[in-house]
């Protein structure tokens, strides 16, 4: 029964829908000086009310201003419209021939004259063929726009039917030197219009320059790109806008606030190094990516970020506490211990050194992961106050392998400084359990 109810539904769904394009295939031929020379196309189109239509075409094509009929197609150019509705087959040819039109009417098989039947069919349906193919966009773009500006094409958008259609007449309407106002006003009708992601993302990215103008039209891009849900289309008009330089901190902390929209950990991690790659942070930027990082789940993607974090050099300590929480979540040992690793590329005083010391400890767990750290640890230069802190945080590996091969590495500084270093040396060397091992740790400093 339930079954039966999900299907009523579903064909009452399907029943209100007016405009189905079952496949469309239009290709454009371009010249070499970008200039539009032949368009091709070959549909199976649904009209409500009046059935399925094949529709194949060469040219370009331009309707009447009612849209009722075909006055004109370029050189060599033609259209078929082929329909079988209610038993009823019925096509219509129309070819251009030494500068005129040659219309064929077909019912079945037999020819009919053109006029009346063939053009009162033609009116009835050619207004739904040309709102929902995208045929006859160039000339009907021109003309609205002769008509009434960006206004009169943003109008008949809404009578669009579909997102191929409805973006060719963006596509088109964006080719005109658009003012700030009328950019704002596409923004918010493309964002409304199209329903894929694929189209509106295509529209955003390919005419970036434009829509990046100024304040209002940047406030407006970043509005429009909100309604995009495609972690994959939403990533990459992010990473294209954040390449401009046109945008503000203030503008990229409304980008940032998008980006917590990306489920995906991949496209969010994507996002999040290509502006720390890409741009200098204010505070307010950073804590954001860095609380942004502590949503990845995957422990790789979320070291990446952390790892391209640090190799900003102005860390507030505010970003180096969120930095430091969102770190707290990496439970793979190696993934922690290479972006601990990275922390050793920066410069050591005192405070840094012990907050990298109780990093290994609370996320290391791993005592060959934490011997890794204090082996790299090892090559840097270290004051003798640091390096007994150091030997002292040994403690916090136990395997007498492990320890043994981490006091090693430090034995040459060892040999060269106080007698104070040499004894926490020895201090740490007799908790090795093992004599082969404490052996190789004695060995080591004599």
């Amino acid at each position: 029964m339930k079954t039966k109810s999900i299907i009523l539904t579903l064909l009452i769904m399907l029943s209100s829908v007016t405009f189905n394009v079952i496949a469309q295939s239009n290709i454009k031929i371009y010249g070499k000086n970008g200039n539009l020379k032949r368009s091709i196309g070959d549909i199976d189109l649904f009209i409500k009310g009046k059935g399925n239509f094949k529709i194949e075409y060469e040219g370009d094509i331009e309707v009447s201003d009612d849209d009722k009929e075909i006055v004109s197609i370029s050189r060599g150019g033609f259209i078929e419209i082929k329909t079988s509705s209610f038993g009823k087959k019925r096509k219509l040819v129309i070819e251009a021939e030494r500068g005129d039109l040659n219309r064929k009417y077909y019912v079945g098989r037999t020819e009919k004259s053109f006029e009346p039947e063939g053009k009162s069919w033609l009116a009835e349906i050619l207004p739904d063929i040309i709102r929902t193919t995208g045929i006859a966009a160039e000339a009907r773009v021109e003309r609205f726009y002769n008509r009434g500006g960006a206004t009169a094409v943003l109008n008949e958008i809404n009578e669009l039917k579909g997102d191929y259609s409805r973006s060719a007449y963006f596509r088109l309407l964006l080719e005109r030197d658009l003012k700030s106002s009328d950019l704002i006003k596409l923004l918010s009708s493309a964002s409304k219009n199209i329903t894929s992601d694929y189209y509106l993302s295509n529209i955003l990215q390919k005419n970036q320059d434009k829509f990046l103008q100024n304040s209002e039209t940047i406030s407006a891009y970043i509005k429009a790109t909100k309604s995009i849900k495609s972690d994959y289309y939403m990533s990459q008009v992010l990473m294209n806008a954040i390449n401009s330089k046109k945008i503000t901190d203030d503008q990229l902390d409304e980008l940032l606030a998008i980006s917590n929209n990306i489920d995906s950990d991949y496209y969010l991690s994507e996002v999040l190094r290509k502006i720390l790659n890409n741009r200098s942070l204010n505070k307010s930027n950073m804590n954001k990516i860095m609380k942004l990082s502590s949503k990845i789940d995957s422990d790789y993607y979320k070291s990446e970020v952390l790892k391209e974090a640090l190799k900003k050099e102005d860390l507030s300590k505010e970003n180096y506490n969120v930095f430091i929480a969102s770190l707290g979540d990496v439970d793979s040992d190696y993934y922690a211990a290479g972006v601990i690793k990275g922390l050793l590329k920066k410069d050591l005083d005192d405070k840094t050194l012990s907050e990298l010391l109780s990093l290994i400890e609370k996320n290391v767990d791993s005592d060959y992961y934490a011997s890794e750290v204090y082996k790299k640890l090892a090559k840097k230069d270290l004051t003798e106050s640091q390096l007994i802190k150091v030997l002292e945080n040994l403690t916090s590996i136990s395997s007498s392998n492990y320890l043994s091969s981490s006091l090693v590495a430090f034995a040459p500084k060892v040999k060269k400084s106080s007698q104070r270093v040499k004894d926490a040396y020895m201090e740490r060397a007799k908790t090795i359990s093992s004599d082969l091992y404490l052996g190789k740790a004695m060995k080591a400093v004599y």
